[in-house]
Order: structure tokens, then sequence, then C-alpha cells
């Protein structure tokens, strides 16, 4: 996979929330280990035993790899495995306000918290995970907590612009996220319009060759020795002499009408093949069912009336066919297999139903 293929894959999986959380805490759990490991050494080496902040901060090391393997593989309780790590994450920045070091340095990674919170978390979590890092900084700082601190030489001034700057950087990681939800909705109402689009006919709104395909396709990979397909190719008769007559824009009032009816068969998928050309697909479907329902599809077109035009009337000549749903089926074998039994239809003079024989159209 070349770099401009894995960044495009990388860009779309991180659109989803699910993947982008799990991958950001999946690299920030590994990070976070690293770095708690590091800060644990010092307490070993400083501390006179027991040790505990240093046992401490190993155990939190090791709760970060455990949640890091979680994340990786046991994706169906991700969610579980990110509240447990924004504990972690809580307790760690807890500890850098303990152990601030030399004019307060390890405090203003503190800073990074926000952005890190709603950015891998979302805004409800991202709040969840900031604030109590909020409190327990002011508790450090302005609170019975301060007595513990290990650095006691911050002054009033610094704490007090961590503070301001703290609230913030909450602010604007806030406010980055809730953009970055906006743009990403945004972006997923495109491409949802732009996959119906695809899929379906503009003018009926009916499904189009494409998404015709894609329902072959899921049938051929469901079927069972007893799947079948019956199938109506419907094609309006002197189709050109209506536009000719009274205008495309009535034309179109006349395909849409067709697609309308057509549709009303529960079962039905009902593709505008193009033009004046539909194909209607029932699965399972016994020659004689689908006979009738090819029989009331042109008996209801051809009493179909409309407002502007009270006398005008239409009609249609309709091929049926039904396929053994096998390891021959596909797209090109069914459209040949109805296109067939529509040509029948025709040349048996038009506004009828016409049965064909699959094995006839082979012949």
């Amino acid at each position: 996979m070349n770099i401009k293929k894995f960044v495009s894959k990388a860009t779309d999986g991180l659109l989803d929330d699910v993947f982008r959380r799990s991958f950001l805490v999946s690299v920030l759990s590994s990070l976070a280990a690293i770095v708690m490991i590091v800060a644990a050494v010092p307490h070993f080496i400083d501390d006179p035993w027991p040790k505990v902040m240093a046992f401490v901060l190993l155990t939190a090391a090791v709760l970060s790899i455990a949640i890091l393997l979680l994340t990786i593989f046991d994706r169906k309780h991700h969610y579980i495995w990110r509240r447990i790590f924004m504990t972690i994450v809580i307790f760690f920045f807890g500890y850098l306000c303990y152990d601030g070091g030399p004019q307060g340095f390890l405090h203003l990674w503190i800073l990074l918290l926000p952005a890190f919170s709603f950015i891998t978390f979302g805004i409800y979590e991202g709040f969840i995970t900031s604030l109590p890092v909020f409190v327990v900084m002011e508790l450090f700082f302005f609170g019975p907590l301060h007595s513990v601190l290990k650095y006691q030489d911050l002054n009033v001034d610094f704490r007090l612009r961590m503070t301001l700057v703290y609230l913030v950087c909450l602010l604007l990681g806030f406010f980055a996220e809730l953009l970055r939800r906006v743009a990403a909705k945004r972006l997923s109402s495109y491409t949802e319009n732009f996959k119906y689009a695809s899929m379906h006919d503009s003018l009926t709104g009916l499904a189009n060759q494409n998404l015709l395909a894609k329902y072959l396709d899921e049938m051929y990979e469901n079927r069972t020795e007893e799947s079948s397909l019956g199938c109506l190719f419907v094609d309006v008769d002197s189709f050109k002499n209506v536009n000719d007559k009274y205008g495309h824009l009535f034309g179109n009032v006349v395909l849409i009408r067709i697609g309308e009816i057509l549709s009303q068969e529960k079962e039905a998928f009902v593709c505008r093949w193009g033009g004046d050309e539909y194909v209607v697909c029932f699965a399972n479907i016994s020659e004689d069912v689908l006979m009738r329902i090819g029989e009331k599809y042109r008996a209801e077109i051809a009493a179909c009336r409309f407002k502007d035009y009270p006398k005008f009337h239409i009609t249609v000549s309709v091929g049926a066919v039904v396929i053994k749903v096998d390891e021959s089926f596909n797209f090109d074998h069914v459209l040949d297999l109805a296109d067939f039994a529509n040509r029948t239809a025709k040349n048996n003079g038009k506004d009828n139903v016409t049965l064909s024989k699959a094995d006839q159209a082979d012949a």
C-alpha cells in the first residue's frame, strides 16, 4: 500500500467516531505507559522505602498496557476500556500536579489535557475527563492538598496563570471538537447524499442499475438450493410519441407515475433501467404469481389517467421470466433473459404480458 492510499484509508477511518476513539486510546495508552514507567524510576531511586508512589505509577502503567491490548483485541467493549483509561488519565495528571518539578515545568503538560480529552473521547466524555483534573489541580494549588506538593515554591501568580490558561485550553478543546463534529456531520451528509444518488434514479427515485446489481449480488451470495428470482421487464409502448406530442415534461410525469404503480407491490424491487424501461424483481416467486402481478401492472397502467390530458392513456409490454439462482446466476444473465422476455411481448403485439422460459432465451 502506497502512502497516498494509506493516508486516505486512515482519514476515512478517523472520520468514524468508534474507530477514532479506539485508535487514539490505543496510541495514548501506550504513550502513557511509557511515561509512567519513566516517571516511576526516580521514585525507586530517590524515595525511601516503601516507595509507594513508584509502585502506584507502575500499576497505572500496567493498566495502560492492558487497556491498549483490550482496545485492540476486544472492540465490542471499547467504551468500557475507554472509561477505565479516562480514570488512569485523571490519576496521572493529578500526579503531575503533585510532582510539578522545578518552576512547575511538569504542570505545563496538564494544559494538553483538554484538547487531548475532547479529541479522543468527544464532548461529553471530554468534560468528564477535563473537569476532574481541573478540580484536582485547584485542590493542589489553593486547597487542602497544597501542603503535600513535592515542590512548595510555586508562587501565587504562577498558580493563577495556570488556572486561567487551563480554562482557556478547556474552552478551545471544546470548540475544536464541536467544529470537528459539525464538519464530520456535514461530510457524512454529503457522503450519504452522494451514495444515495449513485444508487437511485434522479427522476423517479427508483433504484438504478448500480443498486440492481447490488441486489442481484446479494441474492447470489445468500442463495440456497431452492432460491429463484422472478423478473419483469417493463417497456412503455411507443413512448417516443408521448415526448413528441405532449413534450418531455409530461413524459417525465408519465414515467414517474408508472414507477409509482410498479412500486405498489410490497415485495417488489423496482429499478428504472433507463429511458422508458423498468426492471421489477421478486425473490422466490412462482411463474403463476409473477404473471398475475405482471397482468395487474399492465391493467393499472392502461387504466391510468392524467389530469392535464384526460383522454391520454399509455400501455406497456411486460416480459416475465423466473430464473433459478445457481452458480450461473449473474447480472448480465438476468437482464438477457428479461430483455428476451420483453422482446417476445413486443412481438406479440404490445400491451400484453408474456412469460418466457429461461431455456428458450439460452437456445
